[in-house]
């Protein structure tokens, strides 16, 4: 009896065209290559975790030591609202009665 060939759906639908050089094709298949991996897995793995980090460098903030001193005063400063935030805090309060 012959074995029938069952079609596994593909998990990657969504696709990404894009264009570049000749070199950097050849660049990026090399290191594929070298990475014993497909190209498509190659710069499917490369641009995930490009995209991590550009994301988590979008997330972090660094602050210099002058800057976590200022911000830490401000915190210690006077608590009591100015003339400008009470009347925003009146604006608010107003416009959800």
């Amino acid at each position: 009896m012959p074995i029938a060939k069952i079609k596994k759906k593909s998990v990657r639908a969504a696709r990404l065209d894009i264009r570049l050089n000749p070199k950097a094709k050849e660049k990026i298949e090399q290191a594929a290559v070298v990475s014993h991996q497909t190209v498509t897995d190659f710069v499917v793995t490369s641009l995930m975790r490009a995209s991590e980090e550009a994301l988590e460098r979008q997330q972090l903030i660094r602050l210099t030591n002058r800057d976590r001193d200022l911000f830490l005063g401000a915190l210690e400063g006077d608590v009591r609202p100015n003339r400008v935030l009470r009347k925003a805090a009146d604006t608010f309060k107003r416009s959800y009665k």
